[in-house]
């Protein structure tokens, strides 16, 4: 079964907003079995709706569309693709009643170009907006399956759930794959293929996902056997053994923090590149407090003598590193400490270069410190920086306890 989203929304274009409902529309039919195939963004423009759609329609069996159904005038998808279809749109009475209601509620009286919100395709399945007063429409025909859902993702993912997946299991033939995970780091993808190309089963549906230092190895055990399976696991263990995080799909952090929950340790941070983001990064994951006791952001030169005793030379950032990791670890009483300087850019501040990252890890008897070079624009190296934090911490952890 072949499944299209078309995602209606200027602001999407314009960078104004993030399109998370592709990735949470993607995760719920995987989950459920089924694949998203296509995905098209078009502007508020009724031609390039119609476009998009058309698009979608003469290649998949579900079309799926999410915003555009607000109030406004702007607000054209469900106007669009009736018109596309040749369906005429009804009013549906007992939903305008619905919603001056809640208008009611609130002591507010419902303008009127709220009306068009109750407008549905003639002979369309409504479903129920539990979020919001914009009703999905599900339309059948020529044997196909047409969702027309609202945008905000507070909307958008409920009808998903309650309304969308459940009828598309109901119909599913597809084979349902069986998706499993291998997390790398200290990685190239590219050679990480090559040399996973010489040994890899021929039938294997195998993909690679590079994101910030990190190589996520998808594959479908449904298109190997279990002895292709477990040769093609055991050259993976002979190889890249001191390169994989995790067999399964998971968050580095949560890696991190099941390891120090095993180990009964906990944890300090001492931030300045990385702003926050890498006890933020921690602190998402339930649990966390268990491990982690505190966090210092040192952002400047005057934030850094805030935990100096001693007179040193603040240019040097490796060795401020190593003194206020061995400050933090007492101060917070903590396991373990990390402390971690850099460049970032776009212009450096300092002797050093842009993406140039100083990491010092201490545990009041040993201490490694470590320099990395990591590429990308500002964001990037922030980010690139918290994976390799979180890396450098697992590692420390695995080779003393």
């Amino acid at each position: 079964m072949k499944i299209g989203l078309l995602s209606v929304g200027t602001e999407i274009l314009l960078g104004d907003t993030v399109n998370t409902n592709l990735a949470k529309l993607g995760s719920e039919l995987y989950n459920s079995g089924n694949t998203l195939t296509h995905e098209v963004t078009v502007s508020d423009i009724d031609e390039e709706i119609i476009a998009g759609f058309a698009y979608l329609y003469n290649l998949c069996d579900v079309v799926i569309t999410c915003g555009g159904l607000g109030p406004t005038e702007d607000d054209i998808t469900r106007e669009v693709i009736a018109e596309y279809l040749n369906i005429e749109l009804e009013l549906d009475e007992a939903h305008v009643e619905f919603m001056k209601k809640r208008w009611q509620a609130r002591g507010l009286m419902m303008p009127e170009t709220n009306i068009k919100q109750a407008l549905l395709p003639k002979n369309s399945t409504k479903l129920t907006n539990t979020q919001g007063t914009a009703p999905g429409s599900l339309i059948e025909v020529e044997s196909k399956k047409i969702f027309i859902l609202p945008g905000p993702p507070r909307e958008f993912i409920p009808l998903v759930q309650d309304e969308l997946i459940p009828r598309l299991m109901k119909e599913s033939s597809d084979k349902v794959k069986n998706y499993q995970f291998i997390l790398f780091y200290n990685q190239a993808e590219s050679s990480l293929a090559q040399e996973i190309n010489k040994f890899k089963p021929e039938a294997i549906d195998i993909a690679y996902l590079a994101s910030k230092g990190i190589i996520k190895l998808r594959y479908d055990k449904n298109t190997i056997t279990n002895d292709q399976e477990e040769s093609f696991l055991q050259n993976l263990r002979d190889i890249f053994t001191d390169d994989i995080i995790a067999y399964e799909n998971i968050d580095i952090s949560k890696i991190l923090l099941n390891l120090l929950l095993e180990k009964e340790l906990t944890l300090s941070f001492v931030e300045s590149v990385t702003g926050g983001e890498l006890s933020a990064r921690l602190t998402k994951n339930p649990g966390s407090s268990k491990v982690l006791k505190g966090s210092s952001i040192v952002y400047t030169n005057e934030a850094k003598k805030l935990l100096l005793e001693n007179d040193i030379n603040l240019k040097n950032w490796p060795q401020v590193t190593e003194v206020l990791s061995e400050r933090a670890i007492q101060d917070y009483a903590s396991d373990l400490n990390l402390t971690i300087l850099g460049e970032a850019g776009p212009i450096s501040s300092s002797k050093y270069g842009i993406g140039e990252i100083f990491i010092t890890i201490s545990n009041n008897d040993k201490l490694v410190s470590t320099t990395h070079k990591l590429n990308g624009n500002r964001e990037e190296i922030i980010q690139r920086a918290v994976n390799k934090a979180l890396w450098e911490l697992i590692k420390f952890v695995k080779n003393l306890y």
